[in-house]
């Protein structure tokens, strides 16, 4: 038998299989992380989005809040403006029966104040009544506020949570139709929405703005007049004036009610030998609108069967000496006040931490089982913030959150270490 010349031929296959089986085992852990790599990064991807979405939807309640509070108090600025008008529109009416009833005379005040007081005075003879109208829009404001407004608020915050869920179930589910339902749970690891509202008082919700939008306002400061006659109008009283007085205030209570009043009334010089020298009031025209109860001096329906100077006098009426109020006339408007049914400070959302402009944070946790049974793990974190666009007055001296200025966005934010 001959012996091979060459012994060793054929171990190089040997190890070159060895060497393939090696590369492919190699090969297929590569492939194999690799896979999870990419599910990994798709998951995380499709969580980045859902949270995303969670958060644009809570920066819009946010912004929707805002829309929602800003249209409150001009709903409630509206109740000012149309009791005013109330009262206005009263007042002309009680000032066209004393034209009527020539008490005073027109001449006399156009005489005495000159032909503009007569005119206007005159003109109010054709007044007409609007309360009932009035009435009616003001009853329809306080709807908006207390049946449309509020109870739009109520369900926008309390309804976020499912809105979310809504989005984030929608969000995997259109991103991830390949990867059976069952095989992925997610669940929100961190929500910061519940406490980042709350519900306040009226009072503490709505006073401070609605006092300011007040006083821009014109129509709703104070209706305060006075004109003055010549001199010398009493021989025994050579430094006295007669006096015309309008006097009308619309205010906000503490409860949130409004009131207002407007009277007017002409002060004449007048003098006898027991006091001298004092102011006999003729009231022209009167209005109140409160929904609470006023007080005051009572003045009788005329004083025909009295002197005013003795009633004034029992009553102690200042305005005897000085006509700085139209005491009458106001007694007159208290008497033939008929007041609107009001509703105090309806509650509003608020945000709980006034200084901060972002939040709430939410963290969701996703876990999912891959094309090769591995377990897959992601997180992923969004936030609301509130930021004021470039250019705007207040931008350079650093935001100011709010929810009466709809200028809140939605963004990511880091997760902290992702687990695979």
């Amino acid at each position: 038998m001959r012996r091979s010349i060459h012994p060793q031929q054929g171990a190089a296959l040997a190890w070159g299989l060895i060497a393939l089986a090696l590369l492919s085992v190699a090969w297929g852990g590569y492939f194999h992380v690799n896979q999870i790599a990419e599910q990994q990064g798709r998951l995380s991807l499709v969580l980045d989005a859902a949270a995303y979405g969670a958060a644009t939807e809570q920066a819009r309640t946010l912004n929707l809040l805002a829309y929602i509070n800003r249209a409150q108090l001009g709903h409630q600025l509206a109740l000012g403006h149309l009791l005013t008008l109330a009262t206005w529109d009263r007042a002309a009416q009680t000032q066209s029966g004393q034209v009527r009833r020539a008490n005073p005379p027109a001449h006399l005040v156009a005489m005495m104040f000159g032909s503009a007081h007569g005119l206007a005075y005159t003109r109010a003879r054709s007044a007409g009544d609007n309360q009932d109208a009035l009435q009616q829009a003001f009853q329809a404001h306080q709807h908006v506020i207390y049946e449309v407004l509020a109870q739009a608020q109520e369900q926008l915050v309390q309804g976020l949570p499912q809105r979310r869920q809504a989005i984030i179930q929608a969000t995997l589910d259109g991103s991830l139709p390949d990867w059976p339902e069952q095989v992925i749970r997610w669940h929100t690891e961190q929500d910061d929405w519940p406490q980042f509202l709350l519900l306040q008082s009226g009072q503490g919700q709505w006073d401070s703005g609605l006092r300011h939008l007040i006083s821009l306002y014109g129509f709703l400061a104070p209706r305060d007049y006075e004109a003055r006659s010549y001199p010398g109008v009493d021989r025994r009283c050579p430094l006295w004036q007669h006096r015309l007085r309008r006097a009308g205030r619309t205010a906000l209570d503490h409860l949130g009610r409004w009131h207002s009043n407007d009277t007017q009334s002409m002060h004449m010089v007048r003098s006898n030998r027991w006091i001298g020298c004092y102011f006999r009031e003729y009231a022209m025209a009167w209005a109140l609108q409160t929904p609470a109860g006023a007080s005051g001096i009572d003045a009788p329906q005329d004083f025909s069967g009295q002197s005013f100077w003795k009633w004034a006098l029992e009553q102690g009426n200042s305005s005897l000496l000085s006509a700085k109020s139209n005491t009458v006339a106001q007694s007159w408007a208290r008497r033939d006040a008929r007041p609107w049914s009001q509703r105090p400070w309806v509650k509003g959302y608020a945000l709980a931490d006034s200084r901060r402009n972002e939040g709430p944070d939410l963290v969701l946790t996703l876990q999912a089982r891959g094309h090769l049974g591995q377990t897959i793990y992601t997180r992923a974190a969004a936030q609301s913030f509130f930021s004021l666009p470039p250019g705007s007055t207040d931008a350079g001296a650093g935001p100011k959150p709010s929810l009466f200025m709809p200028f809140w966005q939605a963004r990511l934010k880091d997760a902290g270490r992702r687990r695979s």
